[in-house]
């Protein structure tokens, strides 16, 4: 019997912003990255983009804060987010997917109703 292989799956990686300056919308490289990014789209569902040139990682890092901070609210008050725009309000704990959590957020402070309480 063979062993099985151990296979690590890659996200596909796109950095728009080349030596500083970002590819000019519709130029030949800007038409191929996006090109690019639609099939990682089809293939993998996602992709990562590298913008550490344009985004700095203090800033990224209070996203990502802000993010798991706005995912580790009780269920109760993730449920009060209601939009009648579709996509805008709070989904989670679906028995088709359980593992997916997501919101869809306009303005973060007075759609949440949160206030000034998560950064």
């Amino acid at each position: 019997m063979e062993s099985a292989k151990d296979e690590t799956m890659m996200i596909p990686c796109f950095d728009f912003c080349r030596g500083g300056v970002a590819l000019e919308e519709g130029s030949e490289e800007w038409k191929e990255m996006s090109k690019k990014m639609r099939e990682a789209c089809e293939s993998h569902g996602c992709f990562l983009l590298m913008c550490d040139e344009i985004i700095p990682k203090c800033v990224r890092e209070e996203m990502f804060n802000g993010m798991k901070a706005l995912f580790d609210l009780p269920e109760e008050t993730k449920q009060q987010h209601i939009s009648p725009k579709p996509f805008r309000s709070y989904n989670g704990k679906s028995p088709v997917v359980p593992l997916l959590e997501s919101f869809g957020i306009n303005d973060r402070c007075s759609s949440l109703g949160f206030g000034s309480g998560l950064h």
